[in-house]
């Protein structure tokens, strides 16, 4: 025999913020299809899941009294805006790694300290780049607009030593 606190629970771990297909709850429980309309008949009735009829069958979902006042909308809502915020920063990062040496001239102008010597690390990490990335893509704009100066944690290895500081060269 199907419990309401059965069904309740299924309802709950089912819904995603759209109503749940009776075929889901079906499945979900291993619950005879008779048994499970009797069992979801009595908790419509007592207020506890509203039925939606849809072209395609009926679905189920808690009511607003029984389900806190849709918090868990509520929630959802807020994660499915979280996630629209995320894609909106991949797709910004994604634009950031366009690799472009205006930018990364723009990033050592940032970086740089008052004499105008910079870390090669400092800039890699403030455009948001990957190690191969950045020294692989941005080697030759380096080397015909800056000059490397030993030292550094990390940078370009030239005779056995890191050069990893860069300045602009004079024109």
């Amino acid at each position: 025999m199907l419990s309401e606190e059965l069904v309740i629970s299924a309802l709950k771990e089912l819904y995603d913020g759209r109503p749940v297909a009776f075929s889901k709850i079906k499945r979900k429980l291993k619950a005879d299809g008779e048994e499970l309309s009797l069992v979801l008949e009595k908790l419509e009735k007592e207020g506890k899941i509203k039925k939606i009829e849809s072209g395609s069958g009926k679905s189920f979902e808690l009511s607003s009294s029984n389900n806190g006042d849709n918090k868990f909308d509520l929630l959802l809502k807020e994660i499915t805006e979280i996630k629209d915020e995320i894609k909106k920063l991949q797709e910004a990062v994604l634009e950031k790694k366009k690799l472009s040496e205006n930018y990364f001239d723009e990033i050592y102008n940032e970086v740089k300290d008052n004499l105008g010597y910079a870390h090669l690390k400092d800039i890699r990490i403030e455009m948001g780049l990957t190690k191969e990335e950045f020294y692989s893509k941005l080697k030759r704009h380096i080397e015909e607009n800056y000059e490397l100066i030993a030292g550094g944690e990390e940078g370009f290895v030239k005779k056995g030593s890191v050069y990893g500081i860069i300045i602009k060269r004079k024109r």
